[in-house]
């Protein structure tokens, strides 16, 4: 058989006699001698959406970061001003 022009090298066109080995489930899973065919595909962004990405990432990752280090010195500074010496008081200035 020829080759499509198009088509990588070695790929071959299916022949009459290799349809007996194509095969359908009831879920409609497609299976080449009784193994299930798996199309996976792989993602590739551009240019300009993996600057995005990584703009959001870090943008979250400073968000994040932020919050903790505000909830960490409003509680520093809750338990310390009610007189709690168990808190570690770094935040207020001794009397």
């Amino acid at each position: 058989m020829n080759q499509p022009p198009n088509w990588p090298e070695g790929v071959e066109q299916i022949r009459i006699g290799d349809l007996a080995r194509l095969g359908i489930d009831k879920h409609r899973q497609l299976y080449w001698d009784g193994q299930r065919i798996e199309i996976r595909r792989r993602l590739d962004l551009t240019r300009p959406q993996k600057i995005a990405a990584l703009i959001v990432t870090a943008a979250a990752i400073l968000g994040g970061l932020g919050g903790f280090l505000s909830g960490l010195a409003d509680t520093d500074a809750l338990f310390c001003g009610h007189g709690n010496h168990y808190a570690v008081c770094r935040l207020l200035p001794a009397d």
